[in-house]
């Protein structure tokens, strides 16, 4: 119930739409400042996907040469970094809402729903299939 509150507006516009409209967009002025904060410029990223985390809210991948940086996965402000050479499998799936991406590392597995199908595949073609 709780989760419907704080993200019904996005959900129901997700359901509507029959995607997530903001999938190909921009990255937010937040999440630009987290990934700055690692180090990282959003324009140099190898690939970059916006989507949803079930029962979390919108969160982003994004890939650089050595990790792949997910902002929001955990919870709304969380950063976490993955070694490239702990992701074991990645793969992306169509789905009615968007692509669904997910990988499977050796630290556990992760999922992200309603990404914008160019962006999904662009991500999956640099990873372990």
């Amino acid at each position: 119930m709780l989760n419907s509150l704080v993200h019904g507006d996005a959900l129901f516009e997700i359901l509507i739409e029959s995607g997530n409209p903001y999938a190909d967009g921009p990255l937010t002025e937040g999440e630009t400042s987290r990934l700055q904060a690692e180090g990282l410029d959003p324009a140099s990223l190898q690939a970059l996907v916006i989507g949803r985390v079930v029962m979390g809210g919108r969160a982003v991948w994004a890939l650089t040469p050595s990790h792949l940086i997910l902002l929001g996965q955990t919870d709304r402000r969380s950063v976490d970094r993955i070694e490239r050479a702990a992701i074991t499998h990645a793969e992306r799936e169509k789905g009615r809402y968007g692509d669904t991406v997910r990988l499977k590392t050796t630290g556990g597995s992760w999922s992200m729903y309603g990404v914008d199908a160019a962006r999904a595949q662009r991500l999956v073609q640099q990873l372990p299939a």
